[in-house]
């Protein structure tokens, strides 16, 4: 995993990406990117589906608090001071998600240059690991304003929320420009749940590591959604009740009655 010093870094990192990366890097959806259909429901379940969470420009702030910025008259977010510079927000993307596209919109009058950087930053120093660097496309007249992703999935794991923050770097690589005719309106991350890694040792006896559904079988007794059916084992291949499926329901999917029902 490549690491990222933060500040003097991140700018020599952006630099070096404008010349190795080229323009035209990234797709939009259902051409290289994530299906245009893909459900955007935040707590969709499955591993499949994917969970956006869309950062608004408002959200961002510059990372030098003596940058001055604006809105347009579309309420998108620039610099009005000269030489570019950085705004900065933060992530809540949940421990177990993997992700997979990152969406950056912009406008560009003609054509300027935008860059996204994530990082994932552990609270014990400002080293980071970055987990991808993007540059927004080349606008044409008939598009200025457009939204751009990453040409492959990341596939990246997001191994722990507690002590690490996922934070995001809008850059504005033109430096003349501070009349708003370019600016950014939102970074989109899209993930998707998956199930945790199977464990180097067995919780139940007739469950052993070898078993085709012993990384699923863990996973569940690790959430505490089962506690096998007694004397250390899980019978795997015991039927089960409509009332067992009720407690495994229930239990996975945090089910519960209010404690104030609407009358």
């Amino acid at each position: 995993m490549r690491r990222l010093r933060l500040g003097v870094t991140l700018a020599v990192a952006i630099v070096t990406l404008l010349v190795s990366w080229g323009a035209g890097a990234a797709e939009r959806p259902g051409v290289g990117g994530p299906a245009a259909s893909t459900p955007r429901r935040p707590d969709a379940y499955g591993l499949t589906a994917y969970n956006i969470e869309a950062i608004s420009d408002l959200s961002f702030t510059p990372e030098d608090s003596s940058l001055s910025h604006a809105s347009g008259p579309d309420f998108f977010r620039y610099l009005t001071s000269p030489g570019g510079g950085v705004f900065l927000a933060g992530a809540t993307i949940p421990a177990g998600a993997v992700i997979d596209w990152i969406g950056l919109g912009t406008c560009d009058e003609p054509g300027g240059k935008w860059a996204v950087t994530l990082v994932e930053r552990p609270d014990d120093g400002n080293v980071s690991d970055l987990i991808i660097q993007m540059l927004s496309s080349e606008h044409g007249p008939d598009a200025p304003c457009t939204t751009d992703y990453n040409a492959t999935p990341l596939d990246f794991l997001v191994t722990s929320n507690v002590r690490r923050t996922i934070q995001v770097f809008v850059t504005q690589l033109d430096s003349a420009a501070t009349d708003g005719s370019e600016r950014f309106s939102s970074v989109e991350i899209w993930w998707h749940r998956t199930v945790s890694p199977a464990p180097a040792a067995a919780t139940f006896n007739d469950v052993p590591t070898g078993h085709p559904f012993f990384q699923y079988i863990e996973a569940l007794a690790a959430s505490q959604i089962t506690g096998g059916c007694g004397n250390g084992n899980y019978c795997p291949d015991a039927p089960l009740t409509r009332g067992q499926m009720a407690v495994f329901l229930s239990k996975a999917l945090g089910l519960h009655f209010p404690g104030n029902p609407v009358q």
